[in-house]
């Protein structure tokens, strides 16, 4: 009952701000978890099966290439498939596997630059809590008679659970923003290096 009665008191005391940001956590929370559920069904094994596309387009085995792309369920498969089997003009297929590893990419940064948002603009909303509620203390401590300096010393420690709130929720947004656009760049670096391997490769089969 006591624990029921002191988060009521913590709602209370940061007023809307501190519902916003309860809100924007749960937000947050979620696109994190959709994020991490896309990433793991869409890039798992993508190293290993790229690695394994660039073995077999080294060795000249590209239509073990191929069968490696058809039963792969990631976003890389479009990708070399798009390698394999585009135009028959060099810089025309390595056009087109660009566009698709540049479509693959961006299904991946989708919801990304709003994390980033939530983790640029969280502290600075928790900020504005604080701040209306040290007005709010200095307001009470002047319509207050008599009142010492502990009137004060209670709002501003009320006003900064806004400022806590906001550090709450930009902390994981950072760390999942970073964490992510790492898993992008590598993802990206991979599917280049593997569109350059494939493409030298069919440059050499056909001098051969």
């Amino acid at each position: 009952m006591g624990q029921q009665a002191g988060i009521k008191d913590i709602l209370i005391a940061g007023g809307p701000v501190l519902v916003f940001m309860i809100l924007l956590s749960v937000y947050c929370v979620a696109l994190i978890w959709e994020r991490y559920k896309f990433f793991k069904r869409t890039t798992g094994g993508a190293v290993e099966f790229l690695s394994k596309v660039r073995a077999a387009a080294e060795a000249g085995k590209l239509p073990d290439a191929a069968a490696f792309a058809k039963s792969h369920k990631g976003l890389a498969s479009g990708v070399v498939m798009a390698t394999l089997s585009g135009p028959t003009n060099r810089d025309e297929r390595r056009r087109a596997a660009e566009r698709a590893s540049q479509r693959a990419v961006a299904e991946l940064e989708r919801g990304i630059s709003t994390l980033g948002t939530i983790a640029s603009v969280a502290p600075f909303i928790g900020l504005f809590g604080t701040v209306l509620g040290v007005m709010r203390a200095f307001k009470d401590l002047a319509s207050a008679a008599g009142a010492g300096p502990g009137l004060v010393a209670v709002g501003i420690s009320e006003a900064l659970i806004c400022t806590a709130a906001g550090l709450l929720v930009a902390i994981p947004a950072v760390a999942a923003f970073n964490h992510f656009n790492q898993k992008i760049s590598q993802f990206e670096s991979e599917l280049r290096w593997m569109i350059d391997e494939v493409l030298d490769g069919l440059a050499e089969r056909a001098h051969r």
